[in-house]
C-alpha cells in the first residue's frame, strides 16, 4: 500500500522528473558532439564566407566524429 500513501501525483511527479533529466543530458551529450563541427565551420565560414562549404565543414566533421567515436 505505498502507492495509496504517496498518491498518484508524487509517482508522477518523480517519473517526469526522471524524463527531463534524461532529456537534459541527451541536450548535453549532443552539444560535446557538436562543438568540433561548430569550430571547423565558423574557421571555415570565416575564411571562405560561404554557407555551402560551411555546411560541408559542419557535416564531414560531425559525420566523422560519429564514425570514429565507436
Amino acid at each position: 500500500m505505498v502507492f495509496a500513501e504517496l498518491g498518484l501525483s508524487s509517482i508522477a511527479l518523480v517519473l517526469l522528473f526522471i524524463l527531463g533529466l534524461g532529456i537534459l543530458i541527451l541536450i548535453i551529450k549532443l552539444l560535446i558532439l557538436f562543438i568540433p563541427g561548430i569550430i571547423i565551420a565558423a574557421v571555415t565560414w570565416y575564411i571562405t564566407q560561404d554557407a555551402f562549404l560551411t555546411g560541408v565543414a559542419f557535416i564531414a566533421i560531425t559525420v566523422l566524429m560519429i564514425i570514429f567515436k565507436r
